[in-house]
């Protein structure tokens, strides 16, 4: 009796499967915007919104080390090298500013490395201000190269105003763009 009722329980599940559109969304989720992707295949799997501008946050902080690495891979620059603590940097990033911080000391001198390990463990503000001064005299000018550097990676709609992601008129970004950068530095 219950092999006779398989074929047809069975091709009702066929049937019902059949129903159910090719691009169904097998995911839900209540993140306004998301964005998943297969690292190896590049295969979308998920898109919720992906190409909507958002604030960057500290996601800004990978295009600030994509930058970075990239100068040390260019021989621009060594983990050797070292900047010093501007006021900028210690004020705007650093602990009198109440954002994640290295607790970098004001006119002190870092080295490229210490500045690297206080971004991406620490998520430190004032690293990333040190590092964008130190290579291009000012975060203003370090922000036009992050921005320069997502359109040769291709990712059209990133505009950078700051090397840290903190809120700032004009930062934006968006998910699939994120992911398009987090897998080029993957």
């Amino acid at each position: 009796m219950q092999f006779r009722l398989f074929p047809p329980l069975a091709g009702l599940c066929l049937l019902l499967l059949s129903l159910i559109p090719a691009n169904a969304q097998l995911f839900e989720t209540k993140a306004a915007q998301a964005f998943m992707i297969d690292a190896d295949t590049g295969t979308v799997l998920f898109a919720k919104d992906a190409d909507k501008p958002i604030p960057p946050a500290s996601m800004a902080k990978l295009m600030t080390m994509e930058v970075v690495f990239n100068a040390i891979k260019s021989g621009r620059m060594t983990i050797n090298d070292t900047f010093l603590v501007s006021e900028n940097a210690w004020r705007t990033g650093g602990a009198p500013s109440g954002t994640s911080t290295m607790f970098a000391k004001l006119k002190s001198p870092v080295r490229v490395e210490d500045l690297i390990q206080g971004v991406t463990v620490q998520a430190a503000n004032d690293g990333c201000i040190v590092l964008a001064e130190g290579m291009a005299g000012s975060e203003a000018n370090f922000a036009v190269q992050m921005t320069e550097r997502a359109r040769e990676l291709g990712l059209q709609k990133s505009t950078f105003v700051n090397a840290t992601g903190l809120p700032a008129d004009g930062q934006q970004t968006t998910v699939r763009e994120l992911a398009q950068l987090a897998l080029h530095i993957w």
